[in-house]
């Protein structure tokens, strides 16, 4: 059996998403959560400490392996495909950009579609939303920021 941190760092480069304690807990076959927590902080420590491009991090209890963000904006274009589709980008840099923005305004400027939109983006944890009257106020998440970095918007056409 391969050493567990060794496996736990092929999952995390292998995995497009974020990585939850459980499902590394699946991939080294592990059956204390403190146990693989603690395996995972460990590993995240090790590897950050490397001179590499490559960090580990970890935001809300997900861990993920990334390009150093000093470097990202040097091969950003060589990025392959983006976590969401073109029409999930745009409800996502609207968000951004007019924070807080109730739900009802993102559908009526982005269309029924959206309703998908934001349902994935909840899903995936890059935007929160609070009940407003009938509707919802949404905006973006910590691990918005983390994983897009300060300058999404800029990037973005909207």
């Amino acid at each position: 059996m391969p050493d567990e941190k060794k496996l736990i760092e092929a999952a995390l480069f292998m995995s497009p998403k974020a990585l939850g304690i459980g499902d590394l807990m699946r991939v080294i076959g592990a059956s204390d959560y403190g146990e693989a927590k603690e395996k995972t902080f460990e590993l995240m420590r090790e590897f950050n400490l490397r001179d590499s491009a490559l960090e580990i991090s970890e935001s809300e209890g997900l861990f993920q392996m990334k390009v150093r963000h000093s470097l990202e904006e040097h091969v950003q274009d060589f990025a392959s495909e983006s976590l969401f589709n073109k029409g999930t980008m745009k409800t996502l840099a609207l968000i951004a950009f007019k924070q807080p923005i109730m739900q009802s305004l993102i559908i009526k400027y982005r269309n029924n579609k959206a309703y998908d939109h934001i349902s994935h983006l909840l899903e995936e944890g890059f935007i929160a939303r609070e009940r407003k009257g009938r509707s919802y106020a949404v905006r973006t998440t910590k691990k918005f920021l983390e994983y897009f970095g300060k300058d999404f918007v800029k990037q973005q056409k909207l």
